[in-house]
């Protein structure tokens, strides 16, 4: 009997039950919106670092070719 009582009130669920009270639906549907927006924001950033990735690699194709292109000119002027 005395170890009932003093057993915390925060062991107790919902009501005193021994089951954790349900989530409200309210708040499971902000959570889905929240994770739905969260997972939109991701692909939007991954497509634009995928972006960023493809303009890298154009870039540094291109400056390949010029430097290609400056050496090309500067064995042509050795004698």
């Amino acid at each position: 009997m005395l170890l009932l009582a003093n057993t915390p009130l925060g062991l107790a669920g919902c009501g005193h039950a021994t089951v954790p009270c349900p989530t409200p639906t309210s708040q499971l549907d902000r959570l889905r919106g929240e994770t739905e927006r969260l997972r939109e924001d991701a692909e939007r950033a991954q497509t634009e670092e995928e972006a960023w990735d493809a303009r890298k690699e154009a870039a540094a194709q291109r400056v390949l070719a010029a430097q290609a292109r400056l050496d090309s000119l500067a064995a042509a002027r050795r004698p």
